[in-house]
């Protein structure tokens, strides 16, 4: 496509017109409870590639943090890591993802003892997949990172719970997560 605008109608403003360079599907389609979770293909901290779909037969809590190292980014993951017996009693698997490289990424996982799979999601298109990019991170502009953000899988990969922070200092609420993983196994 050439790099001129296109501009398509707008039916609720017939006067103005929409660029159409500037929306995508993504940006319009949001994943909800019900739908099958977008696959993907990510690095660990020892740049071996994971893809959502390993994970089938467990449920699995994808836990999307904004900063590895972060202050609650520290506390939701130690959360995670300190519930591991419950969310292996449930047959869950725990996978954490940023878009931090892998070698930030395990650096946060030595000092903090985390005892699941960090991702890097390093060329931001999970979180674009996902529907859950951070513009700006702080005061770091045009620095897309992602939403804190929580998305709970059945054994098949539909996804059974989200939730989604636009302010990255608010956590989970985990009891929330613990009781719709309870419900996902009954």
């Amino acid at each position: 496509m050439s790099r001129q605008s296109i501009q398509i109608e707008n039916l609720l403003w017939p006067d103005r017109k929409i660029n159409i360079e500037q929306i995508s599907i993504k940006d319009m389609a949001k994943l909800k409870e019900g739908d099958v979770a977008p696959d993907f293909d990510l690095p660990d901290i020892d740049m071996n590639m994971h893809k959502l779909r390993d994970f089938r037969g467990k449920n699995t809590l994808l836990a999307f943090f904004p900063a590895a190292e972060s202050p609650v980014c520290t506390t939701e993951m130690c959360v995670f890591r300190d519930s591991m017996n419950e969310f292996e009693n449930n047959n869950t698997a725990v996978v954490g993802i940023s878009v931090d490289g892998p070698f930030a990424n395990k650096i946060f996982k030595v000092n903090r003892h985390l005892n699941f799979p960090l991702l890097s999601d390093y060329k931001k298109g999970t979180i674009s997949d996902y529907g859950i990019v951070m513009k700006d991170l702080g005061p770091l502009k045009d620095y897309n990172a992602a939403k804190r953000s929580v998305f709970l899988l059945d054994k098949n990969g539909i996804i059974k719970y989200i939730w989604i922070s636009d302010n990255p200092l608010v956590e989970p609420n985990y009891d929330e997560i613990r009781n719709k993983l309870k419900e996902i196994n009954n």
